[in-house]
């Protein structure tokens, strides 16, 4: 008898990985029996591909990866992305002129790369970031201004996260970018940054193309995140399962609630969700 859910989606950060940003074996143990299945586990994060390659190496039999929360579906298999959706042009000029005398860290995600500017890269604690500094500095891409590199290059930019100092300084520059009634998705992230994707786009839509891909339905998909920027794709899922450590607002929309993600929790919603074991 075929079984329900097919796919299950795992986000990263707060979910995937513990407080040291590392894949709890339980959670490692439990990806690979799925993968040894045929189910497919799916990564579904607002990383970028670059920021994910030490953590994939970990899992060669993953066939796709949803990553910068929902603007890329990427075929590990054959090495090529098969949806790449970028924020029109005129939205990142009006970001930048937005956020211009400000001090805010600019972290652009293009065509799978990490790019930051130079001067604040080492800096990240500052901007509240502090906890993806050394992952930052083994995988971004180093530059003195994101916002000349991408108009000289003219590049597709899927994703612009913007790091401020504070979670006010977040709400200052949302609201100016809502009164321009920019084409964005904009959605809050960690202590005070603000996640930029072209409008429309979300983890949800990304996961949607994911099963068009597949030949199966929404309902046939667990999500399993803590943050905002999983809210749409636990909605869209046929099963919803919220961290222990999710916040109040994910809590609330989803189905179940498992461990947090310094005690495997996502283990728990593959044994117990995925294959209907007793956890």
């Amino acid at each position: 008898m075929r079984k329900k859910y097919q796919v299950i989606a795992l986000d990263m950060d707060g979910t995937v990985l513990n407080d040291k940003k590392e894949v709890g074996q339980r959670t490692r143990a439990a990806i690979h029996k799925a993968l040894a299945a045929g189910r497919e586990v799916v990564f579904c994060t607002g990383r970028s591909y670059a920021e994910m390659g030490g953590i994939l190496q970990e899992f060669p039999d993953m066939h796709y990866l949803c990553g910068e929360s929902g603007a890329l579906l990427y075929d590990l298999k054959k090495n090529v992305p098969l949806k790449l959706l970028s924020i029109p042009e005129r939205e990142i000029s009006r970001i930048r002129e937005t956020i211009a005398g400000r001090d805010i860290m600019p972290h652009f995600i293009s065509e799978g790369r990490s790019i930051v500017n130079c001067a604040q890269l080492r800096r990240m604690e500052y901007y509240q970031m502090g906890a993806y500094q050394s992952a930052y500095l083994r995988t971004a891409i180093e530059v003195t201004d994101v916002f000349q590199m991408a108009e000289e290059e003219k590049c597709s930019v899927e994703k612009i996260n913007l790091f401020h100092t504070n979670s006010k300084e977040r709400e200052k520059t949302r609201k100016d970018l809502e009164q321009q009634q920019l084409f964005l998705t904009m959605v809050d992230s960690e202590i005070s940054s603000l996640e930029c994707t072209s409008q429309g786009v979300s983890k949800a839509t990304g996961l949607n193309a994911l099963c068009s891909e597949l030949g199966i339905s929404l309902e046939q998909v667990i999500m399993v995140g803590d943050a905002d920027n999983d809210c749409e794709a636990l909605r869209a899922a046929g099963l919803s399962v919220a961290m222990g450590n999710a916040n109040r607002r994910v809590k609330t929309l989803c189905d179940v609630q498992v461990a947090d993600n310094n005690h495997d929790g996502c283990a728990q919603a593959i044994e117990k969700y995925l294959f209907g074991e007793t956890i």
